[in-house]
């Protein structure tokens, strides 16, 4: 049976315009329409997933997604459905194998984080998987990771130990202590098995999933597994534990035991009115320090409180006596004394995250969210160009205004954890930058912040938007959709998404719905008071449709009210040139003159009033009507007097319009002007022209005359004489012409005799 491909794009673009407008039945048909040319094409199977799942037919959508994996020879993205679908079936054990696969197939194309991130979900779902630990073993030792390392060779002992092969298991345990001989756990494992006993079963923190990059795995609070002694050795203060409260922790301890050996004049003491002089209060500090540090924490505030009330009042001390106070859950002490130590440059980071969790112990989340938003937009700062620090503050204010001022409380409950657990996890600066780095390759030329990040609700939403855009890269744009509209299943409200969605929409040139989709992300920005976002999204859409008039009027009105006065008055040109090239012509006149009322405003260096004006008058001329141009081209020669356009235009307009005495009047100032200017060598040229303009003009000709005759070049003269009197004569004004000629018999020309035969004849008429 042959088979026709047009019949199958057909109904796979059929297929796709039902799962974008979610009627999903009629989708269906469609990709089996597709299904019915072309049995083993992956795409139309990954369709009737798609529809199924949001159907709710599990089972159906598993059976087509694996079809799609099939037919497409493994491709990771129908398996990553595969494996999702069989998670939400139960089928653990099945999606546990799944993910094996995919971390194999990314293995063999060198993707060796991608393939271990697949590897940790397939362990979390299957823990009993063999292959999983052994891969995840050998990748931990090779890089160094004994801790790691050990916790799957302990695994893998478990497995071979609960098959019944305690010969393995025991070489598996020898192997690990290859890595740390010394290690305990791995000790008390050996003994266990040659005693016949199961090896106890470690209660670790289980490997949460990775997606792609560390950009989603701190969405996900991702972090390394650890024993007891990893989790003494990365507490409170330790190195490895950096958030910032405990960087600042760290930096308030150090600062407090370094004052303890500064010198300090004992007089200044007493003219500060101290009651305890430097040994006393250092006394109080060191013992502060020590209870701290010993855990002994009531004993610690009462220090610290003694130390403070006796002249120690820097930013270290009261940092760490609200950290103290956060511990016994005083937080409104604790809250007090952050709003001293933010005061200080150092602290201002710490102390607003330690702000926020203490705010958000107490319930009051609309605080809590003010302090977190503040704490991203600090960290956010140091990861952008200078020039973009103005704009990337303006978008956490509306981030802050979202959460805060419209009242959403669930968002900004999840926003402050998403924070919480971006930003408590050792290597936090890391994951800042790469987050920095994702984010600048899904934005394009707009802005994104941190905060998208936490406000996407899922790291799948960010996974979808970068596999989206890697198909898109690759041509592949109806799976590009398909990844998009995944993404705004998981968070509907998610902008970042409907923008990319019109995106791939534009590419498709599907251009109604491109445009129909940024006016609504648009609207909606307006809304929730992101005016710069806003314009931007209404510029997308005139800049796919430049004649839609009623948006680029929207986008002017905005621009004015916010300010933006240059790239106000650049639409007003747009929409000027679009309402012309509409037929409107009195409408662009109209908005040019709108334009010109508001140009005043706008930077000197555009010359903005004159680039209207020019607009203005070359309709006037267009449309013959001398008046108004006459008007407008007055005001250009006022705004640019060295402009000879300008000028030149004047001059003929007047003619035009019978006022032959200004047009003299207006050349001569600008020829008076070129020879001031010492240009005096164009004004030949500019009287040639206007003569070969305006044959019949007296006063023009004359003035070339009298030029030639001062170069010493009378048969020119002569000859224009000659001209001027030709066109006198056929305009009727004999008058005229006879003065043209008795001018001429005055300079003595060869022929002088034929010239006073002519004036005879002229004379007798």
């Amino acid at each position: 049976m042959a088979h026709n491909r047009a019949r199958y794009e057909e109904a796979l673009s059929r297929g796709h315009s039902y799962s974008w407008d979610q009627r999903w039945e009629e989708a269906v048909q469609e990709f089996e329409q597709a299904l019915e040319e072309f049995p083993e094409e992956p795409a139309p199977y990954a369709g009737i997933g798609m529809a199924c799942f949001e159907l709710g037919r599990l089972d159906q959508a598993l059976e087509n997604y694996k079809k799609a994996a099939r037919y497409s020879q493994g491709d990771v993205i129908y398996l990553r459905q595969v494996a999702d679908v069989q998670e939400r079936l139960g089928q653990l054990g099945d999606a546990g194998q799944t993910y094996m696969a995919i971390g194999e197939i990314q293995l063999r194309k060198g993707a060796l984080d991608q393939a271990v991130d697949n590897w940790h979900r397939a362990s979390r779902l299957a823990p009993n998987l063999l292959g999983a630990h052994q891969r995840l073993a050998r990748y931990h030792t090779k890089q160094g990771q004994v801790r790691a390392a050990i916790r799957e060779y302990l695994a893998i002992a478990r497995l071979f130990q609960a098959q019944g092969d305690s010969e393995k298991a025991l070489q598996t345990c020898r192997a690990a202590l290859n890595l740390d001989p010394r290690n305990r756990d791995i000790l008390t494992a050996i003994e266990l098995i040659q005693h016949g006993e199961k090896i106890f079963e470690q209660q670790h923190e289980k490997p949460v999933e990775q997606l792609d990059g560390d950009l989603f795995a701190a969405v996900e609070g991702v972090t390394d597994s650890y024993d007891d002694e990893d989790e003494a050795w990365d507490g409170p203060g330790s190195p490895e534990a950096a958030s910032p409260v405990q960087n600042a922790r760290r930096m308030a301890l150090e600062q407090l035991a370094e004052q303890l050996f500064a010198e300090e004049d004992e007089a200044q003491d007493d003219r500060d009115g101290l009651v305890l002089g430097k040994m006393e209060r250092d006394a109080l500090i060191s013992q502060a320090l020590d209870y701290q540090t010993r855990g002994r924490t009531n004993e610690a505030i009462s220090a610290y409180r003694k130390a403070i009330e006796a002249g120690v009042n820097n930013a270290a001390a009261h940092f760490n006596l609200g950290l103290l106070y956060q511990d016994k859950l005083r937080f409104e002490d604790a809250i007090q004394e952050f709003e001293i130590s933010v005061q200080d440059q150092e602290y201002r980071l710490g102390s607003h995250f330690a702000l926020g969790e203490s705010y958000r112990a107490r319930g009051q989340i609309d605080k809590a969210v003010e302090h977190f938003v503040t704490v991203l937009k600090i960290v956010d700062l140091d990861t952008v160009q200078h020039e973009q620090a103005d704009r990337l503050i303006e978008l956490y204010e509306n981030l802050a205004d979202s959460l805060v001022t419209r009242g959403e409380p669930e968002k900004a409950t999840e926003f402050s954890n998403a924070l919480v657990e971006f930003l408590s996890h050792k290597g936090w600066e890391d994951k800042v930058k790469d987050a920095r780095a994702r984010l600048n390759a899904l934005s394009g030329d707009r802005m994104m912040i941190l905060g998208d990040i936490l406000t996407a609700g899922s790291a799948k939403v960010l996974e979808s938007l970068y596999l989206s855009q890697e198909y898109a890269r690759r041509q592949m744009l109806d799976t590009a959709v398909e990844e998009v509209f995944r993404a705004i299943a998981y968070s509907p409200d998610y902008l970042p998404a409907h923008i990319q969605l019109g995106e791939l929409l534009a590419r498709q040139e599907r251009m109604q719905a491109a445009l129909s989709k940024f006016t609504a992300v648009g609207d909606t920005f307006r809304v929730r008071g992101d005016i710069n976002n806003a314009i931007s999204m209404y510029e997308r859409v005139v800049e796919l449709s430049p004649l839609d008039v009623s948006i680029r009027a929207r986008v002017i009105d905005m621009l004015k009210r916010h300010g933006h006065i240059d790239k106000s008055l650049e639409h007003y040109l747009a929409l000027g040139e679009a309402c012309y090239q509409l037929a409107q012509v009195d409408k662009a006149r109209e908005t040019y003159q709108e334009a010109l009322r508001l140009a005043p405003r706008g930077s000197a260096d555009k010359k903005w009033r004159a680039t209207i004006l020019r607009r203005i008058a070359d309709i006037d001329m267009q449309r013959f009507d001398w008046k108004r141009a006459l008007s407008a081209y007055t005001e250009l020669r006022r705004e640019d007097p060295t402009d000879e356009r300008t000028a030149m235009t004047l001059v003929d307009l007047y003619f035009k319009l019978g006022q032959p005495a200004y047009a003299l009047r207006e050349l001569d100032q600008y020829l008076k002007q070129l020879v001031s200017s010492g240009r005096g060598a164009k004004v030949t040229g500019i009287l040639k022209d206007m003569v070969r303009r305006h044959p019949a003009e007296t006063g023009l000709v004359q003035r070339l005359v009298r030029l030639y005759l001062a170069q010493k070049r009378q048969d020119q003269a002569i000859q224009l004489l000659d001209d001027l009197g030709e066109a006198l004569l056929e305009k009727g004004q004999t008058q005229e012409a006879i003065a043209a000629i008795e001018q001429i018999i005055q300079l003595d020309p060869p022929n002088v005799a034929s010239y006073r035969q002519l004036l005879k004849q002229m004379r007798s008429l």
